[in-house]
């Protein structure tokens, strides 16, 4: 019979490991912010966060602590048997990125082991040693800190003369249950104290405590593990994890600070790096990933993470740059084939990104994104119509932020003011960050001058905080707001500080265009685009724009050649 010792327990637990520091690597995609449903959870609203993380898999398939967290909030709602599958395929995923052997799991209850312990008395009773320890050892399958299943196999060993590996399981056996050490079998064996943990212990402690909300046992275990055996990188990067969960920057850095200066970073501990400078230096996040880039440029972590990165960033001729190479590495990693869409069609590359929508649907079916990237497409090539019919169907599937912002801006294009109102406001109800948040406000006012509803777009535009005064669409809005209460002189003075503002960035020219388009003074509108594709000869959003406006214009035969000069660029 297999003996589950120590061990045993230790490679069970270690890969559970790998499940954690390679999933908390990514917390935020474009569309889904995984830290809003880890608020959720971390305030005991398991149903609110098992909703976010069933949304959150359905568009990230191949993110571990996606199912992790998911695995969590089940448990939180007492629904143990959704927990184990959600733990089973977050363990699925671990093992496709690592040389480990895949464990079985079993959908063992209580019911099992009392009915596996009834089963081992009787056989030691009867003296079928080796059917006895067959059951004792099943205990353990379904509990590894079984301290009854521990006993009995001491008690075998004993029978057996095996007074060594009685010890040994006795000390265990006690280590989980204290009350063991006054058995008879405890004294017999001469075991007179609670025997001291070993590192084994710590690590299995410490790793038992991770997959809990006892983070402070989680650390104890682990600093005392690495009191006796620093070299551990395992757990040294899982103390490193608990420390950034729980906001201790400071600490996780000094760790990280600590193994870089022995030159034994890994490429788990720089993405553990890279989640400290995305909450406090993102002007360093980039030059780690690209670290950990270097260590292996086919690692699917660091791939996805720089090409994420770099979405953000807007970049998207970097962020194509990564996504495809992640494709090419694992050509059915759908995380990397919404990236490569998405850059593709930021770039107006619509026609490639058209050849991969297909089997990017296929590998998902269940997903929001195939609609989300089809009306991203439908915009781009001036389709505005069913661009929003796309985004209803993406809504359907999920109640995203982005896809109600989206199909709120392409209700404005199409002059449904008051749809886009109710887009934004919906938006605004759901989890989004402060920016995202200004950039609803924005269109909320330009709804409510559009519609004449000064009112409301007068409390946005004095409101704290849910605007960027500093933007010239900002000082434009405030114009609008004046000139239509019939303010004549604070018009003129604000439309003095629109005057003030120079064309100096690639937005500036953006912002510019849409004013004037706004006021239908459409010639002016294009000549700004014009002049800003002088100055920024590679712009795919000056490009963008141009499309947008050629669009609305009904101008369809002045967009093919923006788009041959674009696949020319890209």
């Amino acid at each position: 019979m297999p003996d589950y010792d120590f061990k045993k327990i230790k490679k069970i637990l270690i890969l559970f490991f790998f499940l954690i520091f390679t999933a908390n690597v990514s917390n935020a995609s474009l569309l889904w912010d995984i830290n809003f449903g880890i608020a959720e959870y971390k305030k005991s609203n398991f149903k609110v966060a098992r909703d976010y993380f069933l949304d959150y898999i359905k568009s990230n398939p191949n993110n571990e602590e996606g199912y992790y967290w998911l695995a969590k909030s089940y448990f939180g709602l007492n629904d143990n048997k959704n927990a184990n599958v959600n733990f089973k395929k977050a363990h699925e995923l671990t093992i496709k990125e690592k040389n480990i052997e895949k464990l079985k799991f079993d959908n063992n209850n209580v019911s099992n082991i009392e009915d596996y312990f009834d089963m081992a008395v009787m056989y030691f009773e009867s003296r079928d040693l080796k059917n006895a320890e067959f059951y004792a050892d099943l205990m353990l399958k379904v509990n590894p800190k079984s301290p009854s299943a521990y006993f009995i196999k001491a008690k075998i060993e004993q029978l057996q003369g095996n007074n060594e590996k009685a010890v040994e399981h006795i000390n265990k056996a006690i280590i989980f249950n204290n009350k063991l050490i006054k058995t008879n079998l405890a004294r017999n064996l001469n075991i007179t104290k609670i025997p001291e943990m070993t590192l084994e212990m710590y690590e299995m402690f410490a790793l038992e405590a991770y997959f809990s909300p006892d983070t402070t046992s989680a650390i104890r275990y682990c600093r005392r593990y690495l009191e006796s055996n620093p070299s551990n990188k395992d757990i040294a990067n899982m103390l490193i994890d608990l420390y950034i969960k729980n906001n201790e920057y400071a600490l996780a850095q000094e760790m990280i600070d600590d193994i870089i200066a022995k030159k034994e970073a890994n490429i788990p501990t720089l993405l553990l790096q890279a989640r400290i400078y995305e909450y406090t230096n993102d002007e360093k996040l980039e030059q780690v990933l690209l670290d950990a880039y270097k260590i292996n440029p086919n690692n699917l972590k660091t791939l996805l993470e720089l090409g994420n990165y770099y979405l953000k960033k807007q970049d998207f001729i970097s962020a194509k740059k990564y996504f495809e190479t992640l494709i090419s590495v694992n050509d059915a990693y759908y995380e990397g084939y919404f990236g490569y869409i998405y850059s593709l069609c930021e770039l107006n590359l619509t026609q490639q990104a058209v050849e991969l929508i297909r089997k990017f649907i296929a590998l998902n079916p269940d997903s929001s994104e195939g609609y989300y990237l089809l009306s991203k497409i439908c915009e781009k090539n001036g389709d505005f119509i069913e661009a929003n019919e796309f985004l209803s169907q993406a809504i359907e599937k999920a109640k995203n932020p982005h896809y109600y912002l989206k199909k709120a801006e392409i209700s404005y294009i199409l002059k449904n003011y008051q749809d886009s109102i109710d887009e934004l406001k919906i938006a605004l109800d759901l989890p989004i960050k402060q920016e995202m948040k200004e950039e609803i406000n924005e269109l909320l006012v330009k709804n409510y001058l559009k519609t004449n509803d000064l009112m409301n777009a007068q409390i946005l535009l004095n409101k704290n905080n849910a605007l960027d005064k500093s933007t010239i669409v900002y000082k434009y809005n405030l114009y609008t707001l004046y000139k239509k209460q019939g303010n004549e002189q604070r018009a003129e003075e604000q439309f003095s500080e629109v005057k003030k503002a120079k064309l100096n960035t690639i937005k500036d020219y953006i912002d510019w265009s849409e004013i004037y388009y706004d006021e239908e003074e459409f010639d002016e509108s294009l000549k700004i685009l014009n002049k800003g594709v002088k100055k920024f000869p590679q712009s795919h959003l000056l490009f963008s724009q141009q499309i947008k406006i050629y669009s609305l214009l009904n101008k369809k035969n002045e967009i093919k050649p923006i788009l041959e000069k674009t696949n020319n660029n890209y």
